[in-house]
């Protein structure tokens, strides 16, 4: 697995500036799977219902940039949905503007309350997972994290964006099960190690420090990172 995370400046939201940084970061990064003809699941961070001043969300103008540059690169479509812990998967993605964003730019919302069960005979916690049933129509899953702090975890970012994949309301199981830092750690990377397929691009332009994930401040960081590499992304971010 590669383990170079690309990195590459950008100071805005503006459609032209984040488009060029986006493919930029992606071709600097060197090791996106083919998309061409393939169906592709952008996965952004919708913690909750929230604007995107707020830094809580990735911003609608990122994901909405990433569906266009994935269509361009020749995706047969492009999939895009979370699935939050404390609103549904529509409510949090109208309030972020992101559900709009995503069907301006060509791409399809979906809904994330049903589930799969995904094994996971490589977990050292736990052996299988029940995910968004959304991912086997995927070939590849897009993660597009946002840079921020966690109360937890200390950071969050592209490893532990992955754990929207498990529908609202059985995240909180997982929170009740792995309430200690460590075995919540643990268990992100066995979610990591279940999912295959997963190119991430983080959402670094602003980001969040101090109570995060959700209660933090907004913070310009002005950075997009990529990588196929999850945990090398997300030591580069750190």
């Amino acid at each position: 697995m590669n383990k170079i995370t690309s990195a590459v400046k950008c100071a805005s939201y503006s459609p032209s500036e984040l488009a060029s940084s986006l493919r930029k970061a992606v071709e600097l990064s060197g090791d996106l799977p083919e998309v061409k003809g393939k169906t592709v699941l952008l996965k952004p961070n919708i913690l909750s219902a929230s604007a995107p001043e707020k830094a809580v969300t990735t911003h609608p103008e990122f994901v909405k940039q990433c569906v266009l540059l994935f269509l361009d690169l020749g995706a047969k479509e492009v999939l895009a949905g979370d699935s939050p812990g404390y609103h549904s998967s529509e409510a949090g993605g109208k309030k972020s503007g992101i559900m709009e964003a995503v069907k301006e730019a060509g791409g399809t919302w979906v809904d994330f309350s049903d589930s799969v069960t995904v094994k996971n005979p490589s977990g050292k916690l736990v052996k299988s997972f029940k995910l968004a049933s959304v991912i086997k129509k995927a070939d590849i899953i897009i993660s597009l994290p946002k840079m921020k702090t966690h109360q937890l975890l200390y950071y969050t970012g592209a490893m532990k964006n992955i754990f929207g994949l498990v529908p609202g309301l059985k995240k909180a199981s997982f929170h009740l099960r792995f309430s200690d830092r460590n075995l919540f750690a643990r268990m992100i990377v066995d979610l990591n190690l279940a999912v295959k397929n997963v190119y991430s691009i983080m959402d670094g332009i602003t980001a969040m420090e101090g109570h995060g994930p959700g209660s933090g401040n907004p913070r310009q960081a002005g950075v997009i990172l990529a990588s196929s590499n999850p945990l090398a992304l997300d030591i580069a971010a750190s």
